[in-house]
């Protein structure tokens, strides 16, 4: 099974004050670095990253054989970076989608891996996604039996949440898959914004 991860990171990041791809935790690292680090360590052979506002600067955080992936339509909302990623997936050779948002700084491999391991049975009609006392999370791993629907599903503002609860999703259980963060309030300590020209 060969999987594709992108982390969803176009976004401007309103509610934050700034991108939040480029949040650093305080190791340094940014947060577009650690949530591609998270796809590659738990089992994907190709990981992207979806790029919208400060595009240059997110770019220059990828790690080494991280690709940026562009979404001309990104201020629309997180559908297109959705359709892009799903796009991006079609005309590739991956089984297995894993997509991941970057403003969920508890991400781990073992969380990446868990989901893979959910898909791996039978990876062209798997629908897996993390869950955290029954709230839908991520990540979300959708085989290419389901793209072609997904896309046609989502666009501006709307994901693929909606089309994950009328396909019969497999739950995997996983301590934080909800934890997104939208504010400064929700910051965990030490996190570092970046210079207001990023």
């Amino acid at each position: 099974m060969r999987a594709l991860g992108i982390v969803l990171a176009a976004g401007a990041g309103r509610r934050m004050g700034a991108p939040k791809a480029l949040l650093r935790g305080p190791d340094g690292r940014t947060w577009v670095a650690r949530a591609a680090q998270a796809l590659r360590a738990g089992g994907c052979a190709e990981v992207a990253v979806t790029l919208g506002a400060a595009a240059p600067d997110v770019l220059a955080e990828l790690p080494p054989g991280v690709t940026g992936l562009a979404v001309p339509d990104w201020a629309e909302g997180v559908g297109a970076g959705v359709r892009a990623a799903l796009e991006h997936a079609a005309a590739g050779g991956a089984d297995v989608l894993v997509l991941v948002p970057v403003d969920l700084p508890g991400l781990s491999a073992d969380d990446v891996a868990a989901v893979l391991a959910a898909a791996a049975a039978a990876p062209e009609p798997a629908a897996v996604r993390a869950t955290d006392g029954g709230r839908p999370g991520h990540p979300v791993a959708l085989g290419r039996g389901h793209w072609a629907a997904a896309l046609a599903a989502t666009g501006g503002d709307t994901g693929l949440r909606a089309f994950l609860d009328g396909v019969g999703v497999r739950e995997v259980p996983r301590a934080g898959a909800v934890a997104d963060v939208d504010s400064p309030a929700g910051l965990p300590p030490g996190t570092l914004l970046p210079p207001p020209h990023a």
